[in-house]
């Protein structure tokens, strides 16, 4: 059997197909937010978020609602706290995350502790299974990332004024505060929705990477941009038949691969191109 063939066969089986849907629409998802997550230096915001949404997907489990309804309220709220105690607060946003971060996985895991067979379903949140995704978690993806295409393609411009300086953008005449706790809410909701892809410790690093591998080879946005989506594509069907044929985490090996290929990356610029 060669390739074609076999990759043929592979797409006949439902759950590998909406593995490869489910896969391909987050990758383009989560590259585009990449973008404004590494030019404003989100990234411990990110992981915050990604963190906090435990809490949220654990009560929902446990109360016999829908995780990724209630883990996408949960992260939203906190998301959005984090801004509000450090732009009100006069607190550093790493502190900030910090604390509640701290707060999130702790009452997330006490929690989870009241469900029968918690220690499976604890790994299958903290790593995640791309596996698992259903025809519902596709519908639902593909309407947010609509959403959220439409609005970054109307609001491109003044969200990349605000990445880049925020002061700046307010004195001219843009509401900073929609667009900065807009921007809090969307990532927190892509957060939830990548956890069956790679988990809650994982969805970080995939909304970090790709732009930070694409920062190495350009410096024009446009550039990153579309450098960032085309790499993510490859990396997430790279890792996805790669687990499958290998019986490996499928989260975890696509963001092995991406961090393979950043190092490549990196150690070729500094070394051949002698940045």
């Amino acid at each position: 059997m060669d390739f074609k063939e076999e990759v043929m066969e592979l797409l006949d089986i439902s759950f590998i197909r909406n593995a490869i849907i489910g896969g391909v629409l987050l990758s383009l998802l989560l590259s585009v937010l990449s973008l404004f997550i590494v030019i404003k230096k989100w990234s411990f915001i990110n992981i915050g978020i990604s963190h906090a949404a435990f809490g949220g997907l654990a009560i929902g489990f446990v109360a016999g609602i829908s995780p990724s309804l209630t883990g996408s309220l949960f992260a939203v709220f906190i998301g959005l706290l984090i801004g509000y105690i450090s732009k009100k607060g006069n607190i550093h946003e790493d502190i900030s995350i910090g604390i509640l971060l701290s707060m999130s996985m702790a009452l997330g895991v006490i929690v989870i502790t009241f469900a029968p067979n918690y220690n499976s379903d604890l790994f299958a949140f903290l790593f995640g299974n791309i596996l698992t995704i259903t025809d519902e978690d596709i519908y639902i993806l593909l309407l947010f990332s609509i959403f959220t295409f439409i609005f970054l393609w109307l609001s491109f411009k003044k969200i990349l004024y605000c990445c880049f300086d925020e002061e700046l953008a307010y004195i001219s005449g843009i509401n900073t505060n929609f667009y900065y706790y807009m921007m809090i809410t969307i990532l927190a909701i892509a957060t939830v929705l990548s956890i069956k892809l790679v988990g809650t410790i994982l969805s970080s690093a995939m909304m970090i990477l790709p732009a930070a591998v694409s920062s190495q080879i350009f410096w024009h946005y446009k550039k990153i941009l579309i450098s960032s989506v085309i790499i993510s594509l490859i990396m997430v069907l790279l890792g996805i038949f790669v687990s499958f044929e290998y019986n490996l985490p499928s989260g975890a090996t696509i963001v092995l691969i991406y961090s393979i290929v950043f190092f490549i990356v990196f150690i070729f610029r500094k070394i051949v191109i002698k940045d």
